[in-house]
């Protein structure tokens, strides 16, 4: 590697020699600068932006973490991420009644309806150059309140708890008049790449990550229909994801190096092991059930996947500062999620608690981020 980097450094001397050769040349001849290309031969004029050296051949190198050829010591950046994530898998909770068979018909509430919102966070970026042409990078993120609620209101025959199964593993044919549900997550993020050296507009990177996912449903229902004393059901599970693994991608200059304007896209994956964990309760206000509140916690480890795909849009305001607007996809498998947590841990009244963790569940965020780099 320290003779690559002598050979880069000799190659880069001798562009930068010849450089400054050629414009001394133009400014005692006062002829603007010129580009030559041989095959075809032409001669093609090169514009000069405001902080680029006029003569074309000082465009170069052209690095994604030195798209202007300054060599800094430090870059960082300041992101706000806008993610939205996508509905979680099918599980039913809830079915209706249907008059006209006189028996339960389809799924009134799944966990499928609740679709989130957006959810707003910083993601911090601190790369520390090493002088030959790579970097370390540090990388933190973290996003909250991925937040949906549903709500099924007052109905004649009322709802019943998805059949056959029911919450928890625990049946029920009792009809039950209103339900709430609510549905929260959260993802966070660290980590720490090797940026390795590299002369032109790909980068390759390879470090350890760490991700955070979070995930939480509570659901409420109200009995009057058929009860002489109204009571209330409620359910909550809440599911954590520890992910720590290594990861490999690459960083590159689609569109644009040397320009003010490029356009940057980033892509990194690994395979990591889940340290995954859930905790579920029931408790109910029915004071003929005894005890009323039933609670159980389990944990597992497994492999788990996670990528991030990225394209950014890059405008460099001065020689030091760049507007940053893009694009980014984040992909997590091998997740325990709250909702598919209803149907492996058992929490019936009068009956052995039963628990385990679910770990089949996967989820996409997605989203734009906004922010600022700056170079030194």
């Amino acid at each position: 590697m320290r003779d690559r980097g002598l050979w880069i450094a000799a190659v880069a001397a001798a562009m930068a020699f010849h450089c400054a050769w050629v414009a001394q040349a133009d400014e005692s001849t006062g002829k603007k600068a010129v580009a030559v290309t041989y095959a075809p031969t032409t001669i093609e004029e090169i514009p000069a932006e405001p902080w680029l050296p006029a003569s074309g051949c000082c465009r170069l190198p052209c690095r994604v973490l030195d798209p202007l050829g300054q060599d800094p010591a430090w870059t960082g950046r300041v992101e706000a991420l806008m993610l939205w994530r996508d509905a979680p898998q099918s599980t039913a909770l809830y079915d209706s009644f249907d008059p006209e068979l006189e028996d339960i018909g389809g799924t009134a509430l799944d966990a499928s309806d609740f679709t989130s919102g957006m959810a707003a966070g910083p993601r911090f970026s601190i790369f520390r150059h090493t002088g030959d042409m790579g970097a370390i990078e540090f990388n933190f993120l973290r996003v909250q309140s991925f937040n949906a609620t549903r709500s099924l209101g007052p109905l004649k025959d009322g709802y019943f708890d998805a059949q056959p199964r029911g919450l928890y593993c625990c049946d029920s044919l009792t009809p039950r008049e209103a339900v709430d549900g609510q549905l929260s997550s959260s993802l966070q993020s660290a980590e720490v790449n090797r940026r390795f050296p590299t002369d032109g507009r790909i980068g390759w990177l390879m470090g350890f990550r760490w991700v955070e996912w979070n995930d939480g449903l509570g659901l409420q229902s109200r009995t009057v229909i058929g009860s002489s004393k109204p009571y209330t059901n409620s359910y909550l599970t809440r599911t954590s994801n520890d992910l720590y693994g290594l990861q490999i991608g690459a960083d590159s200059i689609l569109y644009g190096p040397g320009r003010p304007f490029r356009i940057e896209g980033i892509g990194k994956a690994g395979i990591f092991y889940n340290d995954a964990s859930q905790s579920s309760r029931f408790s109910t206000t029915n004071s003929t059930i005894n005890p009323d509140v039933l609670a159980v916690s389990t944990s597992t480890g497994r492999a788990a996947f996670v990528g991030e795909v990225g394209v950014t849009g890059v405008y460099d305001l001065t020689e030091r500062i760049s507007l940053r607007a893009g694009y980014t996809i984040f992909w997590l498998g091998g997740l325990a999620m709250a909702p598919a947590q209803y149907n492996v841990n058992k929490l019936c009244p009068n009956n052995p608690i039963q628990g385990a963790t679910d770990t089949g569940g996967s989820v996409v965020a997605q989203g734009i981020s906004l922010g600022l780099e700056g170079r030194w």
